[in-house]
């Protein structure tokens, strides 16, 4: 998906339909220093793309010259696509020169130089291998907190902890028994202070509502989903956080249906988009993130979520290569987006 700068590039080459032309209007923008580091990458990738490697190069020198932060990974493809054959000591210095700029995990994204010298995979390993171990420490992080939440009967704040932590590792065991856990608890809370408002019972009749919820989920699910419905078409306001209780209890469908009563907000959706990719409603997902996406066309942040999601929806159509190719994009543009490289790695069998 490209970056909004990357759609500015894109309008100047409809306007100006000459590449050298809208590269030396990029240039001129790079060297007054009003582009940002993601910028100076969306350029170096256009170079890359037109074909004007040696302009590229000659950039490269100016910003060696100058101490500035070097876009590691598009001079490595640059290279690569030039068919130029480093030396080892040209290897060395640009490894230093990445390494100084605390740069590596972007210079081994690119794979160009990979049949020049064994260091770019090997280091490539090392750090998927650190990164695993880092990630590895957050999940043990993420589950010491969630006990003591638990614990101590922090809800609200569970609940956070707990998306968060599924969010990172969607595919953890633990993570979704700790879910398991909650959902029921969760959706017991909600339901039952929504019923209080509504209708004020007495506390015997508030505890006989509360201990319909206690069964199994799959035996209780319908009582559940029907009560869900029912308040949430009374209190439409209710609504997006009951929908909330359901997909934790792995309703996700049923959270959709009761999502619908809410009233429109950015909040309900971006939830719609994310109850529809746990539905496995994909073809739909897919539409809703091209939906998102032109509807927050001026938030970055936005667009950068409705990719992920679009990435996500493709994976779970089949098709991998495309999902790949999106997550690997976003990963690119913003290398602390975790979640993204997490599915990444998961992805392409840890190639990245």
């Amino acid at each position: 998906m490209p970056t909004p700068f990357e759609l500015e590039i894109g309008a100047l080459m409809r306007d100006l339909k000459d590449p050298v032309a809208v590269s030396q209007d990029l240039l001129r923008r790079w060297n007054m220093g009003v582009l940002s580091v993601d910028e100076q990458r969306d350029c170096a990738q256009f170079f890359n793309a037109a074909g004007l490697t040696q302009m590229f190069f000659q950039q490269m020198r100016l910003m060696n010259s100058d101490k500035a932060q070097i876009p590691w990974a598009q001079f490595a493809d640059a290279l690569g696509h030039s068919r130029i054959k480093p030396s080892d000591i040209e290897i060395n210095a640009i490894f230093e020169g990445a390494k100084e700029q605390s740069s590596l995990s972007d210079l081994v994204l690119s794979h160009q130089l990979d049949i020049w010298s064994r260091r770019f995979p090997e280091t490539r390993a090392k750090i998927v291998s650190l990164r695993a171990e880092e990630l590895e420490a957050k999940k043990q992080k993420l589950k010491d907190e969630l006990e003591f939440l638990k614990a101590n009967r922090l809800v609200e704040e569970e609940k956070r902890v707990l998306r968060e932590a599924e969010a990172l590792f969607p595919a953890d065991q633990d993570l979704k028994a700790d879910r398991e856990s909650f959902d029921v608890r969760w959706a017991r809370e909600v339901l039952a202070k929504a019923s209080l408002e509504l209708e004020s019972p007495e506390a015997e009749e508030l505890a006989r509502r509360t201990e319909r919820l206690t069964p199994e989920m799959e035996a209780a699910k319908i009582e559940i989903v029907a009560r869900a419905l029912e308040v949430a078409n009374e209190k439409p306001d209710l609504a997006s956080e009951i929908a909330l209780s359901l997909h934790f209890m792995d309703f996700h469908a049923e959270a959709l249906q009761v999502l619908e009563k809410a009233p429109p907000s950015d909040v309900v959706d971006w939830q719609r988009l994310d109850l529809m990719l746990a539905a496995r409603f994909f073809v739909d997902a897919l539409e809703e993130s091209q939906r998102l996406e032109s509807v927050y066309a001026d938030d970055p942040e936005a667009i950068f979520a409705a990719a992920y999601a679009r990435a996500r929806a493709l994976k779970g159509l089949g098709q991998l290569q495309l999902a790949i190719d999106v997550m690997r994009a976003l990963v690119r543009a913003r290398p602390g987006y975790k979640s993204a490289q997490s599915f990444l790695l998961d992805w392409s069998g840890g190639d990245e």
